[in-house]
């Protein structure tokens, strides 16, 4: 029984090192990851005790940056809406289809955006390039309290939509070059449910901001430039605290560094190499699960970016005096909440957790370790 044991060992062992060697070579043999364990000149056991300890480092140290990114992202992208509700057609002179079109300028910048940023993901350090984008929505916002009619207003949230391009993208390639594949699902989730919080909490700021009486500043002056002054303050904690990969990772020991590449391995993808790939474009675009995606989030994208941007002005129709109106955002935000994270969980377990317990199968045919020998 020992020996059959040690024979799927083996197996697993050289099945795991061969495609990983298919994939450097395939790739230039550039990914850091696999070049730190080359490096490392030691076998890197991970045990299951060891995967969640580092599990957990990491949920601590990534998942908060992460969280609060697209809660700011969320935040800054919808204050127009909440802002419409205190004055913001009447005070910039808004006529016929202009507010809508400041609704969707935005996404036509993500749309123009998405290749540039594609090809920054793979060239660029990933967390500089988020913190640096963080920061550029974050001072555009602050811009957009100066605008005072459709053409400033226009080009301010192209800007932004330009700089939140990035955000999602992003988010994707961090969960995929810390986390394990069954693992993944939860974390989109998490920042994804992200879109509820801020409709309960942006609400809630929201309501204090409009009751802010100036002789300067409109009420959605205050609004934008709180919450872009917000965003750039926390711009900084990324710069410092967002480490742009695991062999970056200053929260991590040596030891620790090898254990989080290696526990990636059964992921079968590097984790940085810096190679932008044209045949990668070209399987993209030729496999037919992208447009698969691309109909389907834009099925789910045409109704909600129409809710997001008229939601608040469609309550205040019928009757509600602008802080009522404002408040009744917070009950759609909770029922957004508790899908995502209900549908991730039960997505997960659904799939009857084969990505969880991937690892802890592994590990059961030695009851101990589960060796990788670089």
């Amino acid at each position: 029984m020992a020996s059959s044991t040690d024979h799927k060992l083996a197996d697993m062992n050289t099945e795991t090192i061969e495609a990983v060697a298919f994939n450097e070579a395939h790739s230039g043999g550039r990914d850091k990851a696999a070049q730190m364990l080359r490096e490392a000149g030691h076998s890197v056991i991970v045990t299951p005790e060891d995967n969640k300890r580092i599990l957990r480092k990491i949920d601590r140290a990534i998942l908060p940056i992460i969280l609060v990114i697209y809660c700011l992202q969320s935040l800054d992208k919808t204050a127009l809406s909440y802002a419409s509700v205190f004055g913001l057609i009447k005070d910039t002179n808004l006529k016929g289809q202009e507010f809508s079109w400041l609704g969707a300028i935005v996404y036509v910048a993500q749309l123009v955006w998405q290749p540039c940023v594609a090809y920054f993901l793979v060239k660029l350090p990933l967390g500089k390039f988020c913190a640096t984008m963080v920061l550029c929505w974050g001072i555009t916002l602050c811009g957009m309290s100066a605008a005072h009619n459709f053409g400033g207003l226009m080009a301010a949230r192209f800007v932004l939509g330009s700089f939140e391009a990035s955000v999602a993208p992003t988010f994707i390639a961090l969960v995929q070059m810390w986390y394990r594949r069954g693992e993944q699902t939860n974390r989109n989730a998490a920042w994804y449910s992200m879109l509820g919080v801020v409709n309960i909490l942006g609400s809630l700021l929201t309501y204090g901001l409009g009751h802010i009486q100036s002789k300067v500043l409109h009420s959605y002056q205050i609004i934008f430039l709180f919450c872009g002054c917000l965003t750039v303050a926390f711009s900084a904690l990324v710069f410092v605290f967002l480490p742009d990969s695991p062999m970056q990772a200053r929260f991590l020991t040596s030891d620790d560094k090898l254990i989080a590449i290696e526990r990636l391995r059964m992921n079968q993808q590097g984790i940085s190499s810096g190679e932008w790939r044209w045949d990668h474009v070209r399987d993209c675009l030729l496999d037919v699960k992208t447009w698969l995606w691309v109909a389907m989030l834009m099925a789910i994208s045409i109704p909600s970016g129409g809710i997001s941007t008229f939601g608040p002005l469609i309550v205040k129709s019928f009757g509600f005096d602008s802080f009522t109106t404002i408040l009744f955002n917070i009950p759609f935000g909770a029922v957004q909440f508790v899908a995502t994270i209900g549908g991730a969980v039960n997505g997960s377990q659904t799939a009857g957790g084969i990505g969880e317990k991937a690892f802890d199968d592994v590990t059961d045919l030695r009851n101990e370790d589960f060796v990788f020998v670089y």
